[in-house]
């Protein structure tokens, strides 16, 4: 049985009104006028009379019966952190808004499985069962992903945009994926004739998923048409008071767009890094006060209040200046000896191109303390205006440890930069990875397409890192590998040996591959562009066959990637030539070195749950770099 939420209808509610009663005491008998007083209409507030200094201010009451206070919820989903939503709901119960409107991912959805939608979706009603006041949904891209879904939500909840009012106010609510990231032409015509009918309205509130203004002006700005007609919503809405409300992208922003304020919120419980304020990453309920003049905004995060302008174009703008403009890389320390490290140095390294002062304290974290020595213990830089700077640290042990030991270790920094025009300090806590770790060599190639093994190869091991269904591994005879990379003038090499008791359709190798430079790898572990994922199908015949090389999860092939496979005894073999445009910053001959993980999905049949195997990375190892190995090019 579909759980279904009736769409919200007017309601014409009486405003209670409170009376104030001060007590009579000693030195406060009311006097006979005040009486009279005591006789004032609902609403009023009735005050002993007092000859000299009062006990209260003199500012009005504010009691006008056309304000109403009403809560906004942003972002559930997209990496959401459990219990954060019900937080909020529980909070509002407290702040006793008179209604709660959405702005979409409610659920994390992105899927077709009625079954595991509806599942998400009487989780989610489990939340607004618990809310205390009436709940207006508006749709997200995790809510409506597909036709599935968008099929799910008309059955639960009816229409995808609608409008009503409420003391004189009119509110908008719109589906920014109609289709994805756009505005279709059937609710253009909504959106005209319900502004046309409610033109008396003395404030309208728009609310969609999508920011969908910031997506207009990029198209506009790169010579485009406006391909989500938001210009078109803007151009009926400009000659009426009207404020606008999104989310979707997990940071705040307060903007100002034809003299009227249109915010795109942060989360309330989805992915975010929580970096604080000036980054517009923090956790939220948007509570919003309608006076006569318009809304007042302000944010309740969860642990304080903030104004609305907590972050501005501009002051987003300047601090993202002071991320961009402010590099601090610490170099890794690679060593040759395979089995450990005993001493080497890290240098630390500030660049700074903002044009003020920069200074940076900091020390290193995460590294085994016995036998450890840490010289110095406390590192400060400072550069200012522009200039680098860098400070060598030695890191040395009394005996020899083992890397996986190491890999937990960071530079901590405090990143404070000072404007000589009397501006706010801005101020950013950086947290670097530091990486001591055993150099990979990548050798020219030598030989023909399953050649002779090459000496120099990587394998799993016999306790190997696992993920997926991890509880279906038995053990190397069931799923392992070994690893080995050359390089040529126009490609990389990468060759696979499995060991595979059973190879079936969905056995498969996943190379992670983060060609980026060496200084935006350590700036930013997280794998963006300028990074590959390939994934390789297990072949079907003891002869060498050509095989496809898939981007991703996403069934289409890379251009230029190609890759022979065959069966073997106890598994089978791949070697996969990756073009050179997937490595350094020109995608040409002359890069110098790379990061890679491996994964070999394994399954048992050919509709069994997969395990995975993984070779230098993490359970992370789609969206970060972490552990991944570094290979340097070696030439002859």
């Amino acid at each position: 049985m579909i759980r279904q939420l009736a769409l919200p209808t007017l309601v014409v509610l009486a405003l209670g009104s409170l009376a104030f009663h001060a007590p009579a005491h000693e030195g406060h008998t009311p006097a006979p006028e005040a009486a009279d007083q005591q006789a004032a209409p609902p609403g009023a507030i009735v005050l002993p009379p007092i000859e000299g200094p009062r006990p209260w201010s003199d500012k009005p009451i504010l009691n006008d019966p056309d304000r109403f206070q009403i809560a906004i919820l942003t972002d559930r989903t997209g990496g959401h952190r459990p219990g954060v939503w019900m937080d909020a709901v529980r909070k509002l119960n407290l702040l006793r808004p008179e209604f709660v409107v959405s702005v979409g991912d409610l659920i994390e959805g992105y899927t077709e499985d009625r079954a595991q939608i509806a599942s998400q979706w009487e989780e989610f009603l489990g939340f607004i069962d618990a809310m205390q006041m009436r709940f207006f949904f508006v749709a997200g891209n995790h809510d409506i992903t597909n036709p599935t879904m968008h099929t799910i939500w008309r059955e639960r909840f009816g229409r995808e945009w609608y409008s009503f009012d409420y003391r004189g106010v009119h509110f908008l609510c719109l589906n920014s994926e109609d289709p994805v990231q756009e505005i279709s032409e059937e609710q253009l015509g909504f959106i005209e004739r319900d502004l046309a009918s409610h033109a008396d309205a003395r404030w309208t509130l728009v609310f969609l998923h999508k920011p969908l203004w910031t997506y207009a002006e990029r198209q506009l700005a790169s010579g485009g048409e406006d391909r989500t007609r938001w210009k078109r919503v803007e151009k009926m809405l400009i000659d009426r008071p009207h404020t606008v409300f999104a989310g979707h992208v997990h940071n705040y922003v307060q903007y100002r767009r034809n003299g009227r304020d249109y915010y795109s919120l942060a989360t309330t419980g989805g992915g975010s890094r929580l970096r604080g304020n000036e980054y517009g990453e923090f956790d939220h309920i948007t509570w919003l006060t309608m006076e006569a003049d318009g809304p007042q905004i302000v944010n309740l995060r969860l642990d304080g209040i903030l104004p609305h302008d907590v972050v501005t174009e501009a002051s987003a703008r300047r601090f993202r200046e002071f991320l961009r403009r402010v590099t601090l890389e610490v170099q890794p320390i690679l060593v040759d000896d395979e089995s450990g490290f005993v001493e080497g140095e890290i240098g630390v390294r500030l660049i700074n191109e903002l044009g003020a002062k920069v200074e940076v304290t900091g020390e290193i974290d995460g590294l085994p303390l016995r036998g450890l020595t840490v010289d110095p213990e406390a590192i400060s830089l400072a550069v200012g205006p522009t200039g680098e700077a860098t400070q060598n640290v030695l890191v040395r042990f009394d005996e020899k440890v083992g890397f996986d030991r190491l890999r937990r270790a960071t530079f901590t920094a405090s990143v404070t930069a000072t404007d000589s025009s009397g501006g706010a300090p801005l101020r950013a806590e950086r947290t670097v990875p530091i990486v001591i770790d055993r150099r990979h060599a990548c050798p020219p190639i030598a030989g023909k397409p399953f050649g002779p093994w090459p000496e120099r190869s990587y394998e799993t091991g016999d306790t190997p890192l696992l993920a997926g269904a991890s509880q279906e591994w038995k053990g190397p005879n069931d799923a392992a590998f070994s690893i080995a990379t050359a390089h040529a003038e126009d490609r990389l090499n990468i060759r696979v040996r499995v060991t595979d008791e059973r190879v079936v359709d969905g056995d498969k190798i996943t190379l992670v591959l983060d060609g980026r430079p060496e200084s935006l790898r350590l700036a930013d572990p997280r794998l963006r562009r300028g990074t590959s994922v390939l994934v390789v199908p297990a072949p079907g015949s003891a002869e060498p066959a050509e095989l496809q090389v898939d981007a991703g999860w996403r069934n289409r092939p890379i251009e230029g990637a190609k890759a022979m496979g065959r069966l073997i005894q106890g598994g089978y073999e791949l070697d996969i030539n990756v073009p050179n445009n997937r490595l350094g910053s020109r995608g040409s001959a002359d890069w110098e070195s790379f990061q890679l993980s491996a994964i070999q999905i394994d399954v048992d049949d050919p509709n069994g749950a997969e395990s995975e195997v993984i070779w230098r990375g993490t359970p992370d190892y789609r969206s970060t770099n972490a552990n991944f190995a570094r290979f340097y090019r070696t030439d002859p």
